[in-house]
């Protein structure tokens, strides 16, 4: 929820819209603590939650991926300019995740709770190659993209280093491809000696791993390279991108409704599979949105403004507002109405604290993170 777009001065309403569904999706799935419910609208919570945080992924991948081969193509690209990227980077998600972090530390040892593997999260090393610790759970995909991002770059100058007469498309390709596989071959691995037969303990041993998910990230990478490259192409044909997106969500879900492909029956499909076919659906939809234009001010605002405050949103609106709203108000007997006025309350305080974290801590720094940490793209 934290980039801003950088492939061209113009905002594009269109990955505005993508990056406000995605926490907007987030938000809504979070909110099935609140009503505990195991029926249809309990499962379309779930749902949600899965795809606002793949968009989250794929998004951040594809507007980076530009961002990056641009700096890549420099004649002199080097360590100082691969330092100077990861700076950028962690400038800009580092500060307000320190803050939480530091909140949660505190509100955790008030409430007696064990703080005994902060330590990583400060490191992002929380769910490297293991589940994530109980504490700030949603933090998960974090590690997931900057990992990502940071072992590309310090490929990229290793392999320009090594190879001085190569293409730097050819290297740029052969480093994403290469991660790409990498992450293949490791699940591959994980699939042939887990047992596994639980989703949900498949989305905290598969999904929320950063190891076996730089993938979806390097996926969104690559087709920022291509819009990079072939705008006119991915713009001309942007419909045709959207069927074919429209096609892998109706294969995905045919696999898993119509034909039924469990854990139990189809491992593969799960451990291997499903994620990356999931990025690559989302990317194909990217060259149509690059082209939606909003006519309606207000409504732009809108988007706008969610997009500004969505990484506050993302890092305060679970472990933080709504574990100490939970805390101090029992909503076990809770009425429908009630269970409403709590939601609706949730939302207004995360959204009222999110706006605040984002105009007096987020905002002056990535100001003088733009400023200051200007990257080679000439």
């Amino acid at each position: 929820m934290n980039d801003r777009k950088q492939i061209s001065a113009k905002r594009f309403f269109g990955l505005d819209f993508l990056r406000a569904l995605s926490i907007s999706l987030l938000l809504f799935s979070h909110c099935s603590w609140i009503y505990n419910s195991t029926s249809l609208f309990g499962r379309l919570q779930d749902a949600s939650g899965f795809l606002g945080v793949e968009l989250f992924i794929v998004l951040s991948g594809f507007l980076i991926g530009g961002i990056l081969f641009k700096q890549f193509l420099h004649e002199n690209y080097g360590v100082k300019d691969a330092l100077l990227f990861v700076s950028r980077r962690l400038m800009r998600v580092l500060p307000s995740y320190y803050l939480v972090v530091f909140i949660l530390t505190i509100v955790y040892l008030i409430f007696g709770f064990s703080v005994a593997q902060v330590w990583k999260y400060l490191l992002l090393i929380q769910n490297f190659a293991t589940p994530i610790p109980a504490f700030f759970p949603e933090s998960w995909s974090l590690p997931v993209k900057e990992m990502g991002y940071i072992f590309a770059v310090f490929l990229l100058v290793i392999s320009a280093k090594l190879v001085v007469n190569a293409s730097k498309k050819v290297l740029f390709l052969s480093v994403v491809f290469g991660l790409i596989i990498l992450t293949f071959v490791a699940k591959t691995y994980y699939n042939l000696h887990s047992a596994n037969l639980d989703l949900k303990l498949w989305s905290f041993e598969i999904r929320s791993v950063v190891i076996y998910r730089i993938d979806s990230v390097l996926i969104g990478v690559l087709f920022g390279y291509f819009n990079y490259y072939y705008n006119d192409f991915m713009v001309a044909k942007r419909k045709l991108f959207f069927a074919s997106g429209i096609m892998l969500f109706l294969v995905l879900i045919l696999s898993i409704v119509v034909l039924k492909l469990r854990l139990s029956n189809a491992a593969w499909f799960w451990n291997i599979c499903c994620l990356p076919l999931v990025s690559l659906m989302i990317c194909m939809f990217i060259p149509f949105l690059l082209s939606w234009e909003m006519k309606s001010k207000r409504i732009a605002n809108a988007i706008l403004f969610i997009c500004n405050i969505s990484y506050s949103i993302y890092l305060l609106h679970y472990s933080l507002v709504l574990f100490l709203m939970k805390y101090f108000i029992d909503t076990k007997n809770f009425s429908l109405w009630q269970l409403n006025g709590f939601a609706l309350l949730y939302l207004l305080v995360t959204v009222g604290l999110s706006y605040l974290m984002y105009t007096f801590y987020e905002k002056p720094i990535n100001q003088y993170r733009a400023k200051n940490f200007k990257l080679n793209e000439k």
